[in-house]
């Protein structure tokens, strides 16, 4: 699955499998779990996000934050 900068998707995972997830701006991950857990990572660009499901994972939400247009206020 494809997703780009400014776009949400979900991605499903294979047991048993590491899945090492890395996108090249700020995202959030939400990770879904069969008992109705959410659990939910906000990243900076270029970090790896590993998982391995044990079928306990029903899947993970991904939001990638689009580049901010024009300057941006440093604090």
């Amino acid at each position: 699955m494809e997703i780009g900068p400014g776009e949400k998707g979900r991605i499903e995972l294979p047991l048993g499998k590491e899945t090492v997830l890395i996108h090249n701006r700020p995202v959030t991950y939400q990770v879904i779990t069969a008992s109705g857990s959410v659990i939910e990572v906000e990243l900076p660009g270029g970090i790896e996000f590993k998982v391995t499901s044990a079928g306990d994972i029903e899947a993970i939400n991904v939001n990638i934050y689009d580049k901010p247009k024009g300057p941006t206020e440093v604090v």
